[in-house]
This record gives structure tokens, sequence and C-alpha cells, in this order.
């Protein structure tokens, strides 16, 4: 029997309880102008409308996988992360979705720049109807081809994580998987600890093209943890530095965790005044 040609692509879904959103994320993925691509849904024992929902598909490129226990949240996503056959990967939240050509322009970024194993781009943020709250958003000065050890540096010390969520993400597949599993210590960081493991295999290309959306709401991973945000981000970074993955001068780590503080009070401000801004701009 001859073997099947690997996909350019997969396209991995770790979902609980993706509705009402999930249909909406599986769309934007399967409108992108990616013939070679594979579409892996993996289900993490959900009870709403979600098994209906993954029933009703009937597209080809799309595989719904079972789990047969409920597991963590990065668990299901190291899990999903296992099964990717293609050269590259992209995952994405059940919240959150692909805007028209991301996809494809992440992808030629990919191929040009073969030592790159992380290519980054802007997303908008949205509310919980799909309302823009903010139009361009992330990277800031990554925006560019950069080694592995500047672009984490870069990214720490920005004192949040400028690349983003995993659908404004491509990862070279063979540096993700070897990079997994995702961090459980770490919940709310688990994809930006994921990206500066992966990124010790090789390059950052940031685009500054808008190619993803990632939407506020009570449903979504980061907003459900949001009460030990602070403190878990600085124990991660002591852990960095524990094991030599970064280097700061004492001036340098009191300036961080200032901005690290700035950059928390900036998040809460914006997710407290998103009814707001989503009022006045209708």
């Amino acid at each position: 029997m001859a073997r099947e040609q690997r996909p350019l692509v997969s396209l991995l879904i770790p979902v609980k309880n993706g509705m009402p959103y999930l249909e909406e994320a599986i769309a934007s993925a399967l409108h992108q102008w990616t013939p070679e691509m594979e579409v892996i849904v993996r289900d993490n024992c959900s009870t709403d409308g979600t098994l209906a929902f993954l029933d009703s598909l009937h597209d080809p490129r799309i595989r719904v996988v079972h789990a047969p226990e409920p597991v963590s949240a990065g668990t299901n996503w190291t899990a999903v992360c296992e099964l990717a056959t293609g050269r590259y990967t992209k995952l994405l939240c059940a919240d959150d979705t692909l805007l028209p050509g991301g996809l494809e322009r992440q992808l030629q970024a990919a191929v040009d720049h073969p030592e790159a194993v992380l290519v980054a781009s802007r997303r908008q943020i949205i509310d919980a109807k799909g309302r823009v709250v903010i139009r361009h958003h992330g990277l800031s000065s990554l925006v560019g081809v950069f080694g592995g050890a500047e672009a984490v540096r870069k990214a720490v010390l920005a004192g949040n994580n400028p690349m983003g969520e995993p659908s404004s993400v491509l990862f070279r597949t063979d540096a993700l998987q070897a990079s997994l599993p995702f961090t459980e210590e770490y919940p709310y960081l688990t994809d930006f600890d994921m990206y500066i493991k992966v990124l010790s295999h090789g390059s950052l290309v940031g685009l500054a093209t808008l190619d993803a959306t990632f939407r506020l709401s009570k449903s979504s991973w980061s907003q459900s943890i949001v009460g030990s945000q602070l403190q878990e981000f600085r124990g991660w970074i002591r852990s960095l530095l524990t094991h030599g993955v970064l280097t700061l001068s004492p001036p340098r780590r009191a300036l961080l965790e200032v901005t690290i503080v700035a950059k928390f009070l900036a998040r809460r401000i914006v997710i407290a005044m998103t009814p707001l801004l989503t009022a006045l701009r209708r």
C-alpha cells in the first residue's frame, strides 16, 4: 500500500465544552486556503452541545478524537499535539478564530525561514459577542527575525506574553513535539512556557500582519484562572532564572518586576472596561 503524503500543516483544536464558539473556530480553520491540511479535534469529555456538533461534521479534513476520561487542559493540549503529522502545527482554542489568509501567511514565513521553529503574528482582541475590543495587539519589538535566545529575552522582558495565544502562533512540528509536555505547574503560562522551550530549537519570525483573534469570554481558559496570574508569572520567572534559561542583572530584574505588575494591571483594566468599550463602538 502506498504511504499517504504527509500534510503540510496540522491544525489542532483541543476542546472541552466549546459551544457556542467552536463552530466559528472550525469554520475559520476550514476557510484557510491551505489544501495540505489536517484538522484534529480532541474532545476532553464535553458535556454541552460539543459532541452533537462534532458528530454533524463531514469534512474529510477533520478527524475527531475523544479523550477516554477528563484530563487537565494542559494534558489535553499535549495529547492533541502528539497526534500532529504535518510539517507545521497550529493550535486553535475553541473560542478563538483565524482571520482570512492568516495561516497561509504564517506558513509562507515558515517556508521562507527554514531555521524558524515558531512564527507569530498580531491578533485582534474580541469580546464574547465577537465585537472588536483591540484592533491590533501583540509582538511589539518582536516583529522581524530573531535567534531563539534573543527572542526569549525580549519576550520575557516584555512582562507579558507578546507572542500571544496559540491562535496567533505557528510551530514547526518537530520542535514542538520535542518540547512536550505543556506545563501543568503554570497553567496560565502553559502556552508562553511552550514558546520558550520551542525557541531553544531555532529562531522566531514575527509578522506585523493581523492573522487571528483572541476572545475575552468567561469560557476562555486564561480568564478562568485570572486570580492567580500575577503570582504565577513571578514564580515562572524565578524558575527560568534558576534553570539558567534566562539571566538578569539585579537592576534588570527589579525593572522586570515593575513591568510585570504594570502589564497585569493594564490587563485587568482592559477586562473590566470591555463592556463599556464595546458599547461605545456600537
